[in-house]
């Protein structure tokens, strides 16, 4: 009796290559979901930035505060762009199996872009806002390192290395401008600064994710090799 039902399990397991077929199916089936909720989360924060943004900047404020609404608008309309640029390029070139955690990510992303549109001409708000989703951002590059494989590659190794290297490359650009935004948050809880440096301060930001974005295709792969 045990015999044929170890006989029956047997003959119900997965064929391998069914298997295979089942998990690369669920992958790029993944790799098409995460881009489609990537661009609604995107999409939201969006709408909530043109709305706030029409306000702070033709709602009667002084003209310091203008420009200040201003610069912040134009960083958290690249950051929105940046973002959405970013998942679409890492979703295209590598799969794995999704996680919770794969899941979680674009939210956090879009809560700190949504608060940071709410939180024009409120600096402190707005740099703590603005860590937050670059926190977040460093952990999407570091996940995306962690999980990449080279089969996910088809198995090219060098395309594999180039694409883990520039991925912890944003990771680091991430993680340095999530404490540069930090420590700005941090000193304008503690003193006002001077209207200059809340106008200049977020193109610092905006500068480098245009630059880097510029520099890398596909998730981490240099342009000039596309």
């Amino acid at each position: 009796m045990l015999a044929a039902r170890q006989s029956s399990a047997e003959r119900e397991s997965p064929d391998p290559v069914s298997l295979r077929v089942l998990l690369s199916r669920i992958e790029d089936n993944f790799a098409t979901a995460y881009q489609t909720m990537t661009a609604i989360i995107q999409g939201v924060a969006l709408v909530i930035l043109v709305t706030t943004s029409a306000h702070a900047v033709f709602g009667g404020a002084p003209g310091s505060q203008v420009a200040i609404a201003a610069s912040q608008a134009v960083t958290v309309f690249v950051i929105i762009i940046v973002t959405t640029d970013q998942y679409f390029q890492l979703a295209a070139a590598t799969r794995w199996l999704p996680s919770t955690f794969d899941t979680a990510i674009p939210y956090l992303i879009g809560a700190g872009e949504a608060i940071a549109a709410l939180s024009l001409g409120d600096n402190t708000r707005w740099w703590a806002s603005i860590a937050w989703s670059l926190l977040a951002g460093t952990i999407t590059f570091w996940h995306n390192a962690v999980r990449a494989t080279p089969q996910g590659f088809e198995g090219i190794e060098g395309y594999y290395r180039q694409f883990v290297r520039g991925v912890r490359r944003s990771r680091d650009i991430c993680a340095a401008l999530c404490a540069y935004a930090g420590a700005l948050a941090v000193t304008s809880a503690l003193a006002e600064l001077s209207p200059w440096v809340y106008i200049a301060a977020p193109w610092v930001v905006t500068a480098t994710a245009v630059i880097r974005v510029t520099q890398v295709r596909w998730g981490g792969v240099p342009a000039e090799t596309t």
